[in-house]
């Protein structure tokens, strides 16, 4: 093989490593790109979230039959605060800002990323945060 011959093969080589690391590079931006969005629609997107709001405010104010359990000796609770309750096919779990709660969340059973925040009502006296595990 002569000079040039020999030049082009190290040119060619040079040319294909460096076009061989960016389609690496791109693979991989792509990759990182599609694992960091949501791999469903969140449920929050569903814009008329009232019958949730009235399932849980009905529950606390007993006109919806939420029995009533003793977590601890003097301290009682609804059963949908530690159990969540269906709804839609789906079971929900709340808590009120600023008040002892023993939902799972509250309890440290599951992690903040393990859960779906569907909604944060802040209509009535006390605040609910309203969520569902994904």
């Amino acid at each position: 093989m002569t000079m040039t011959g020999m030049s082009r093969l190290r040119r060619f080589s040079l040319f294909t490593l460096m076009i061989g690391i960016e389609l690496c590079l791109l693979v991989s931006a792509v990759g990182w790109l599609l694992s960091a969005t949501p791999s469903r629609t969140p449920l929050s997107a569903n814009p008329d979230l009232t019958p949730l709001v009235d399932e849980i405010r009905g529950r606390m104010s007993g006109e919806i039959i939420d029995p009533l359990i003793e977590v601890k000796p003097g301290i009682t609770i609804r059963v949908s605060n530690i159990r969540g309750f269906r709804y839609a096919g789906s079971i929900y779990y709340y808590y009120i800002e600023g008040a002892p709660n023993y939902d799972p969340l509250s309890r440290g059973i599951i992690r903040p990323d393990q859960v779906e925040i569907v909604l944060r009502e802040t209509s009535g006296t006390q605040t609910i945060v309203l969520y569902r595990v994904h």
